[in-house]
């Protein structure tokens, strides 16, 4: 009898998925059973495929076990689609068997020797039962499930596997079912239905003795596979960041500057709350454009402009954006205003930061995300987390607010995310000797004096 493999320390397995490692501190934790779940759809076999690929070595081999579900075949077809399937690996680093006609003729009293004998002959790391629903719904009563999926547990264990067992179990099985009490570890996947799209959540429902950040996680799949957006959370504390006095940052307007005896101070949030032409985007584009003559990059996110309309705008004042960006001092991050996902858009605009190791952000504006976002209370999340994240990097920020009265009465913004900003500038329309004029105002500077 072969000797089973004992390891003295266990470590994570990586998935290699971006964005997921950081939701599990670090990958799945080595020699646990793990149950991917999830209905039709949701992208169950691609992820269990990309974790595979991108671990399967020659001293990681992976064995994906197939039962009732997808034949080997056509799965092997549609994966070269993929950029982290590897041909050469199949047959040596990663190998496909098919049980399923095994536990059709015998059942479950053999399943577990069946998988035993394989995993004994090829010796992976890393086993993955696609679909191990189809096996558990072969069982003839719920202490059966038990049994199998306690000796199985024991049995891959004992043979230094890191199991993931696949199955399209409903939210009422995850509660009752004995198996999910069994495992060490349940990922869910989700496919939503939001308003006329569906949008793709992971959820970690169970990761035992581990550290991992619960809630809904957004994520995509391309042709490099899934690619996870971990969800607006609160920033951590401040600490000394904030502490002492700051440096002032040009506005790129010398008078403007002069009202903020001296500028906004660095790393603080502005919000222009305006009416439609009163030149909100246009007081963004100095602070931006300031910077970078200043050798501060920026970036830009708009909603209503693309690249080319902002590019024709700005050259029309003297700035030449496309020569910007050509240096890598500039990133325009455009995005439709329609169906927008908070947490992916967030993800996406801190990566434009750090991409240019930019200093200076603008939004524009906060009333398309906020349209964008049919979650206000993610709108607000959104606008929260990302500007105290900015505000922890010493990145300054602009966010232009429209506000629909043109005289009278005004409100600076909807649902309460005026609080986050530091300072408001308004700009309004004023009525002077029957003609319309422009009138800007320091509305707040957090700590400090400016004009009244």
């Amino acid at each position: 009898m072969t000797t089973p493999r004992i390891r003295k320390s266990l470590g994570k397995l990586p998935t290699n998925i971006p964005g997921l490692d950081s939701i599990l501190s670090g990958g799945i934790p080595e020699l646990s059973i793990n149950i991917i779940t999830g209905p039709p759809g949701a992208g169950k076999t691609i992820f269990t495929q990309q974790i595979l690929y991108s671990n399967a070595s020659p001293d990681r081999k992976a064995l994906y076990l197939v039962t009732l579900s997808e034949p080997s075949v056509k799965l092997l077809h549609y994966l070269q689609r993929f950029s982290f399937f590897d041909a050469d690996k199949v047959g040596s680093d990663v190998n496909y068997l098919d049980i399923g006609e095994v536990i059709r003729e015998k059942g479950l009293e053999d399943a577990i020797n069946v998988i035993v004998k394989h995993v004994q002959e090829h010796k992976p790391s890393i086993v993955a039962i696609d679909s191990f629903k189809a096996i558990h719904d072969m069982a003839k009563d719920p202490v059966e499930v038990r049994k199998f999926g306690y000796d199985l547990s024991v049995q891959l264990t004992t043979w230094g596997v890191t199991a993931l067992l696949i199955g399209e179990y409903t939210p009422e099985e995850i509660e009752n079912e004995p198996i999910f009490a069994i495992a060490d570890g349940i990922i869910q996947l989700h496919n939503m239905h939001q308003g006329l799209h569906y949008q793709r959540y992971v959820n970690v429902l169970k990761l035992r003795g581990e550290s991992y950040s619960t809630g809904l996680h957004p994520f995509d799949i391309d042709s490099t596979g899934l690619t996870v957006y971990p969800r607006i959370k609160t920033v951590e504390e401040p600490g000394e960041h904030f502490l002492g006095e700051r440096q002032r940052v040009s506005t790129g307007v010398d008078e403007l500057d002069k009202m903020l005896e001296g500028g906004v101070p660095q790393g603080s949030a502005t919000m222009v709350a305006g009416g439609a032409g009163t030149g909100k985007t246009l007081l963004g584009l100095h602070l931006i454009t300031a910077g970078v003559a200043a050798g501060e990059p920026g970036v830009i996110v708009t909603f209503q402009e693309n690249p080319r309309q902002l590019r024709e705008i700005a050259y029309s004042f003297g700035w030449d954006l496309a020569e910007m960006e050509k240096k890598g001092l500039l990133v325009h991050l455009y995005s439709s205003p329609v169906e927008l996902q908070p947490d992916i858009h967030a993800a996406r605009v801190k990566a434009a930061v750090q991409k240019v190791g930019a200093k200076r952000v603008l939004l524009d504006s906060l009333k398309d995300i906020e349209i964008a976002t049919p979650d206000k209370v993610r709108f607000k999340d959104y606008i929260y987390s990302l500007v105290n994240q900015f505000k922890l990097q010493g990145v300054t920020t602009l966010l232009t607010n429209e506000i629909p009265e043109m005289f009278g009465p005004f409100q600076l913004s909807e649902y309460g995310v005026s609080f986050v900003v530091d300072n408001v500038i308004l700009l309004r329309y004023l009525e002077l000797t029957g003609r319309m004029g422009r009138a800007i105002s320091i509305m707040k500077v957090r700590g400090s004096q400016h004009s009244k």
